[in-house]
């Protein structure tokens, strides 16, 4: 029989497995189209609908793959509403349900998708059931062995953890080049934002033991209480101590700008990853000939990943799906362990309502549908069109990677504002991906091996940098995405062709969604960007539908 599982909180998704083999990976926030969803505690769209939701779900799950009952149910914060707790069982039918672990379903998801025999894992984000901060030794065949469960310097107590991820994005709220969100959304959004913003800025080396100690200081968002007749939150009262130690006024009201926020964020990176090493070392330093696995929503952080390899010249994992859309994953593959690694990186949903295509081209006016030629695609893009392409099932996980992507041209000048203009409307400061066939990786990088996954940033060749402005980060960095034919036939036979036919065999790769939505799961979301933004073209499966000139 078949096994699932299932995750809770935010970025909430189901697992099914059976003989070995994942069948289906469904991440809510793709299913209803409400990024990062959750369907308990956290995020949770549309409150009154959640039963329904939760209910719904699986039943699609179970007749989409016509099966009956599952044998066994891993489950994670599942809470359906929050006066009814662990009710899964009239929800998903099972004859097990068993409870996990948050961390060690991080460990246990990015080992088992790595291709290592043994290897160290560090999982860190805002929090789990079992702490913020979890170093693991993993052998193939064993569930993850806690090393270390890490807890606050300052208050080294068994229930205070050691939190880098909520003081690493709070520092969204104060800086004003960052779209400004409620925190419980903000925690979600904000890391990524800081990270291409610090890129603009200096590391301040007098500021660094403050942000250190400000990190430490366990900054949450749980209001205590006031401090005094304004009130403040926990961590507002700590970031303005922090203000008052480097000479900068942080406020919510008046949020900074200009080079001294660049110098926050750049300085509050270094402090995160300062604050990393100094846990990590003794472990590294430890155990030398193992690899690293990264996990957790702070795996995202490329800067990090990166020191890693090149300062540390550690092997190091991060799988496709490191936050909390992976913690499905991860329960499942804490029991299945197996032998060799697991590929889940297209195992997302299909396009949900592909049987109305026919509906969608007839009601697009001003284009032209074809079937897809690679030859007619390649000519657009070098001619400067922009194509939202859907294919095959979706990634899983947060980085659109060929499957569900908007391409086109780095090597077309101001093809970065082009792409903000005309179709994403992102902040300004945010870098676009590059994508390049795995043996060309070095061409153009400073960069051995693969990074097929977007979780490292290394140089841009000097030689580069002014024929693909568009994929360059102020820092002279990319987040680079490598490929080979086995891993996307049909992307890298496209970056073939570019490359023999203007000798660049790099595209401009960024995920095919616009206004903070998530990943399209859709025709009709595909179809409604391409009427209401200047994005070019579509490549829907295999049919090719233009804008005409």
């Amino acid at each position: 029989m078949a096994n699932i599982s299932f995750y809770g909180s935010h970025n909430a998704a189901y697992v099914v497995e059976e003989d070995g083999k994942i069948l289906l990976v469904l991440e809510v926030e793709r299913f209803l189209n409400f990024k990062n969803s959750g369907l308990a505690q956290y995020l949770c769209p549309k409150y009154n609908d959640i039963v329904f939701f939760a209910k719904f779900i699986p039943k699609f799950i179970m007749e989409k793959l016509n099966i009956s009952e599952f044998e066994n149910c891993y489950f994670l914060n599942c809470d359906v509403l929050v006066e009814q707790r662990y009710e899964l069982q009239t929800f998903i039918k099972a004859k097990n349900y068993y409870h996990g672990l948050h961390h060690q379903s991080h460990a246990a998801g990015v080992f088992y998708q790595s291709p290592y025999k043994e290897a160290l894992a560090f999982s860190f984000d805002g929090g789990g059931n079992d702490g913020c901060f979890n170093i693991y030794h993993c052998e193939r065949g064993e569930s993850p062995k806690l090393l270390e469960c890490v807890l606050n310097p300052y208050e080294n107590t068994q229930h205070v953890y050691y939190d880098l991820g909520f003081p690493y994005m709070v520092f969204g709220d104060y800086l004003g080049d960052i779209k400004k969100e409620p925190l419980n959304i903000g925690n979600l959004v904000y890391s990524g934002k800081i990270m291409g913003l610090a890129s603009y800025g200096n590391a301040i080396e007098e500021w660094v033991p403050h942000f250190m100690h400000f990190y430490k200081s366990r900054p949450d968002g749980s209001h205590t209480g006031p401090w005094d007749s304004t009130g403040y939150y926990d961590y507002e009262k700590k970031i303005q101590e922090l203000g008052e130690k480097i000479g900068v006024t942080f406020s919510v009201e008046a949020r900074l700008t200009g080079q001294t926020a660049y110098d926050v964020a750049a300085t509050s990176q270094r402090a995160f990853e300062e604050c990393f090493l100094e846990i990590a070392k003794p472990h590294l330093e430890k155990h030398p000939e193992l690899p690293v696995c990264m996990a957790g929503g702070c795996g995202l952080n490329i800067l990090l990943n990166t020191r890693l390899v090149q300062e540390f010249n550690k092997k190091v994992f991060v799988g496709p799906n490191p936050n909390d859309c992976g913690i499905a994953l991860g329960l499942m593959l804490n029991e299945l362990k197996p032998e060799q690694p697991i590929d889940v990186t297209y195992s997302g949903l299909e396009l949900m309502d592909m049987g109305s295509l026919t509906h969608f081209i007839q009601n697009s006016y001003n284009t032209v549908t074809s079937y897809f030629d690679i030859n007619k695609m390649t000519d657009d893009l070098i001619e400067g069109r922009i194509i939202g392409v859907a294919r095959g099932k979706a990634e899983h996980g947060p980085r659109a990677l060929g499957n569900r992507s908007i391409l086109c041209n780095p090597s077309i000048a101001n093809m970065k504002e082009i792409l903000n203009e005309k179709v994403k409307h992102r902040e300004w400061y945010r870098p676009f991906a590059p994508v390049v066939r795995l043996e060309d990786v070095s061409k153009y990088f400073e960069w051995e091996g693969d990074s097929r996954w977007m979780s490292f940033c290394p140089l841009v060749k000097e030689e580069w940098r002014e024929k693909l402005q568009a994929i360059t980060h102020v820092d002279g960095t990319a987040r680079v995405q490598t490929v080979t034919r086995d891993e996307n036939e049909w992307l890298y036979d496209l970056l073939t062709e570019m490359d023999a036919k203007t000798g660049v065999g790099v595209l401009l790769n960024t995920s095919f969604n616009v206004d903070g939505s998530p990943i399209l799961s859709t025709l009709k979301d595909a179809f409604t960007i391409l009427e209401k933004t200047q994005l070019d073209g579509l490549l829907i499966e295999d049919y090719y539908i233009l804008k005409q000139k």
